[in-house]
């Protein structure tokens, strides 16, 4: 086909133009070029930095990039398998503190290892540490919500924490989760004790023993229950030696069983078996710190057997030295070591301790009574009054008749020496009224 091609396009018909916008742009655009350039180079300390700025903004976007397409290689963490193994030998030989030690390291290389968090709780409740083991136990819940053994340690710890309430509900969620779980039964049943509720927590514990008859948790607390609430030693012993012989390694119940034989020597009235009663739980109590040197619960108990049962205060006061050093915060380890001290007649470390036991929130009114008895006899009458004042109350509700009436003549004494007329009734002189506790 042809095309008729129009005339402007035809060859040889091409007109120019007089002026060419080629050479009118150049004439338009240099003298801008050349006033902006002058400027810039004018003003180039003002403009430098936001350009140096943006075009090093530029350079770290570039490296970033980099470095994450490169990363390093991430650094190898320790593998916990041989820690572990170790701990689990540990605690089958009962070198519970050996245990805690390495649970502690390896706990948090295993989050959701619930038998390693029930462990690490478990062996801080037994070392006396119980703010810690609280932790460890709600970790244990976290690793796994359904674990009935989880939900039951951490009754215990709650119930060790002064938080009776919380560890009856830990415990009832425990066997809602396995309604069949001894141990669990056990420690709702020692929760309800410490609540008050005093037939619930024999009637439970009772449940316990028939759910599981070997059960040393159950037995345990049988032990307490019919000590404290059926003021049955001689049963109380038989449940914590059962106890204490399905599981030696267990230094609690090693700390439950000593403390009874001493008590029923004493109340025996017959000199060697109280000898005889006294040595067994020395004894027992020193393998549990042969090979947990730093179980407080434990010291704790030898120190006060050291000091109650044989007079030996130095031997007394080392034993409570170690065991404030395990656990500063220990009301009951401070406060025996200060009454130690007093009977040294370290009266100025005595109420260091003491103090520091009342500080830890302690109302128990011995405790009120040895700190002012110590300020006392420093002749810090003025101190000494408030705390034998608060010593007195305490003892009243408390229906202690031998703090109440010891705190009563210092009282009058202190009211005395600083000239203040004494509102203290004088009781009828009796012999246990004069006898110091």
């Amino acid at each position: 086909m042809y095309l008729k091609t129009p005339k402007r396009y035809s060859k040889g018909r091409q007109r120019r133009s007089p002026l060419s916008l080629r050479w009118l742009w150049l004439w338009v655009l240099t003298p801008i070029v050349l006033v902006v350039g002058i400027q810039l180079y004018k003003r180039r300390a003002e403009f430098a930095p936001p350009v140096q700025e943006a075009i090093s903004s530029v350079i770290q976007s570039v490296q970033s990039g980099v470095s994450t397409v490169v990363a390093p290689t991430a650094t190898a963490t320790e593998n916990p398998t041989a820690k572990l193994n170790s701990a689990e030998n540990d605690w089958r030989e009962g070198r519970i503190e050996a245990a805690v030690n390495s649970y502690e390291v390896i706990v948090s290389a295993l989050p959701n290892d619930v038998t390693v968090h029930n462990r690490l709780a478990y062996g801080l409740i037994m070392e006396g540490r119980n703010q810690e083991a609280l932790a460890a136990s709600e970790a244990a819940v976290t690793a796994n919500p359904f674990s009935s053994d989880a939900w039951a340690y951490r009754s215990l710890a709650l119930d060790r924490n002064d938080r009776a309430g919380e560890a009856i509900a830990s415990a009832l969620r425990s066997l809602e989760l396995d309604p069949n779980n001894a141990r669990a039964l056990a420690f709702l049943a020692l929760a309800y004790y410490s609540n008050g509720n005093f037939e619930l927590a024999q009637s439970t514990s009772e449940q316990a023993i028939n759910v599981d008859s070997g059960s040393f948790e159950a037995l345990n607390v049988r032990g307490v229950i019919a000590q404290s609430i059926e003021f049955d030693r001689e049963a109380a012993r038989k449940y914590y030696q059962e106890a204490y012989d399905i599981a030696p390694k267990i230094p609690y119940l090693a700390v439950d069983l000593a403390n009874i034989l001493y008590t029923l020597g004493v109340s025996s009235g017959d000199a060697a078996i109280q000898t005889k009663n006294l040595d067994d739980a020395i004894s027992i109590l020193s393998d549990v710190i042969e090979v947990n040197p730093k179980n407080g619960l434990a010291l704790f108990a030898l120190g006060t057997l050291y000091f109650r049962g044989q007079g030996n205060f130095s031997q007394a006061a080392e034993m409570l030295n170690r065991c404030v050093d395990a656990n500063p915060d220990s009301i009951d380890c401070n406060a025996y070591l200060g009454r130690v001290q007093s009977s040294l007649d370290d009266n100025e470390s005595a109420i260091k301790h003491l103090q520091k036991a009342i500080d830890l929130g302690s109302q128990f009114p011995y405790y009120y009574f040895w700190l002012g008895r110590s300020q006392k006899s420093l002749g810090l009458c003025t101190q000494a009054l408030p705390n034998l004042r608060q010593s007195r109350e305490l003892a009243v509700k408390d229906e202690i008749e031998d703090v109440v009436s010891a705190a009563d003549d210092l009282i009058r004494e202190c009211e005395a020496a600083t000239g203040i007329f004494s509102s203290t009734p004088v009781p009828e002189s009796t012999a246990e009224a004069t006898q110091a506790p």
